[in-house]
């Protein structure tokens, strides 16, 4: 407790009061150890791979989800540590420390199935495939959820099919690359609000959490009009752990990019989390002349040049403010409680 304090009255720049009334406020500007990419490139499924469906039936195993150590087959970094082998489940989550009993990265979490059995012992149409291999003389470990479903009772009454990828990069990038998704409604999915259970739950989740877990950093809401969630992993689990609410198309990447000491960024970083109840804080050290606040359809509500803001009129959800200095004009989305 007394650490996960520590590490809040240090990130926090943005005057809020969390879900137990506790205040806390910081204006130090820090570095996010990652920061988020996305692009779109030709998706290829995988050619000369490892089938974990197969490997599992060989085995006397059941075939239709796993939850196996894999090794890497070199040295990964994650955050401050090099990681050689990864705990990766079939409902698309990995842990890179077993021990500490939580997740450090969720590609799109669900109850994934291959929901029908390999065809023989030697192929599976419906399958979960890996291998490493160097692409662009980096090391890169790549694992596909092929032709995979939800499965409410059987193949017939599926979400099918789904495919998508997770790449682990030897220089510590991690890709989550969607291949054909059926974006048909059903039961458990609708486009606009994503997966969802009747029981309740928030699956569907793309993001990262330390090792520590004092840090995440979740790409959330509609996938071509996203709301970056960073900051401490309680705050993120607290708003929808970074549901994506609508899937992306195939070849779209979202990356996780690793940053070093001497990255540069042409825009300015604002200290996660981005979550306000009542006061937004500009740092002191942030150089700007004018703020505008947005809301999410692009209405002007609120503008001026105090670095203290008061917001606590606004009703609760997603914002954006814009800075404006001598260089541009830079956007920042956050979310009102």
């Amino acid at each position: 407790m007394i650490r996960t304090i520590s590490n809040l009255l240090y990130l926090f720049s943005f005057k809020i009061i969390s879900i137990f009334a506790m205040f806390i406020c910081n204006n130090t500007l820090a570095q996010s150890p990652y920061k988020i990419d996305t692009f779109t490139i030709q998706y290829d499924t995988l050619t000369d791979y490892n089938s974990i469906a197969l490997e599992n039936l060989n085995n006397g195993k059941y075939w239709a989800v796993f939850d196996r150590e894999m090794e890497l087959g070199f040295e990964f970094p994650f955050f401050n540590t090099n990681i050689e082998k990864v705990d990766v489940e079939s409902d698309a989550v990995f842990s890179f420390d077993d021990t500490r009993g939580w997740f450090n990265l969720y590609a799109l979490d669900n109850n994934w199935h291959t929901c029908s059995e390999p065809e023989s012992f030697q192929y599976a149409k419906n399958d979960y495939r890996y291998k490493t291999e160097k692409v662009n003389g980096i090391d890169v470990f790549k694992i596909e959820w092929h032709e995979i479903a939800i499965c409410e009772t059987t193949w017939e009454n599926a979400t099918k099919p789904f495919n998508f990828q997770v790449w682990l990069w030897g220089n510590g990038n991690m890709d989550f690359i969607t291949g054909s998704l059926n974006k048909t409604d059903t039961t458990i999915y609708k486009e606009g609000l994503g997966f969802i259970y009747e029981e309740g739950g928030n699956p569907g989740s793309i993001g990262i959490v330390n090792p520590e877990n004092d840090y995440a950093l979740f790409y959330s809401g509609l996938y071509d009009n996203p709301i970056i969630l960073e900051g401490i992993p309680d705050s993120i689990l607290y708003f929808e752990r970074g549901t994506i609410k609508s899937l992306p198309h195939e070849g779209f990447v979202i990356r996780f990019k690793k940053q070093t000491s001497s990255t540069t960024d042409a825009k300015p970083s604002i200290p996660y989390p981005n979550v306000v109840v009542d006061i937004l804080t500009i740092p002191t050290d942030f150089p700007f002349s004018e703020y505008r606040i947005l809301d999410m359809s692009g209405r002007e509500i609120k503008k001026g040049i105090d670095r203290e803001i008061d917001l606590s009129f606004l009703q609760n959800g997603y914002y954006v403010i814009k800075l404006k200095d001598g260089a541009g004009i830079y956007s920042y989305k956050f979310v009102k409680l």
